[in-house]
């Protein structure tokens, strides 16, 4: 008896030891709940990894003449993803990079993190969201799908981050409810923008600091189901028009990191 008991005691020890070594960055705490790994790119290597990515459609963006296009979103072979803006005086197209993981993988809550660089030139921006088809439904809020826009970057002369919700689809139920903060993060340094997102609220994050905390009351709660990841570049008429003698621009993710707590 006596050895069963210190064999199991020596187990436990072996699982905690192993848990406390553990790379600190496999998993997280938040309010006492401990939120692990479930999704990881570093963007190592030289092509986009497509078990993770893949590049968003070619298609117009916005009110200008502005397209997602494939070749504006690529790894610079030193650990980065890179999404350009670029202008082609051919076609008088602003080409801008975006990828997602659609279909490929989908969490419902969880913390989820990007650490990166920003736009260097105002009239565009980049943005870390969480999309799901189901956005486009008007029957229950936000609660079976919400866009949540974990940073937008379109206030670069203002040194401002929008954190935004919307939800009940794009057209005339369309709804939304955001936040602008003061963040000098337009510096070309590496900074990290996260969202806890739980049953009761979302919690948003810049360099690990807390800027917006939410219960989304006016979505009739938060979202229920799962949503993919998506990280991009555009520009619309509400942000301006890019200078074309500033351009190619390009912006660098260095990772992006998804905890569960279940």
């Amino acid at each position: 008896m006596i050895s069963e008991l210190m064999a199991l005691m020596a187990a436990a020890v072996a699982e905690l030891s192993t848990f406390l070594n553990r790379d600190v960055e496999s998993y997280k705490i938040f309010d006492h709940t401990p939120y692990y790994l479930t999704f990881e790119d570093n963007f190592d290597g030289t092509e986009l990894d497509a078990s993770k990515w893949e590049r968003c459609p070619e298609y117009k963006r916005q009110d200008l003449n502005n397209y997602w296009k494939d070749d504006m979103s690529y790894l610079d072979g030193e650990g980065h993803l890179v999404l350009e803006m670029s202008y082609d005086e051919e076609t008088d197209r602003f080409n801008s990079g975006a990828v997602r993981t659609r279909g490929i993988f989908e969490q419902a809550y969880g913390y989820y993190e990007i650490r990166c660089t920003l736009n260097n030139v105002p009239g565009y921006w980049t943005a870390f969201w969480l999309m799901g088809d189901s956005v486009n439904s008007e029957a229950n809020g936000g609660r079976d799908g919400t866009e949540i826009d974990i940073y937008e970057s379109p206030f670069y002369s203002e040194k401002k981050i929008q954190h935004t919700l919307n939800w009940d689809g794009y057209g005339s139920k369309h709804k939304s409810e955001g936040k602008i903060v003061d963040a000098d993060v337009y510096d070309g340094e590496f900074h990290t923008f996260g969202l806890l997102w739980t049953e009761d609220e979302y919690v948003y994050y810049i360099d690990g600091n807390e800027t917006w905390r939410t219960d989304a009351q006016k979505a009739k709660g938060t979202c229920e189901v799962p949503l993919y990841l998506k990280f991009s570049a555009e520009t619309g008429g509400w942000t301006g028009i890019p200078d074309k003698d500033m351009l190619p621009d390009r912006i660098y993710a260095d990772y992006v990191r998804v905890y569960s707590a279940s």
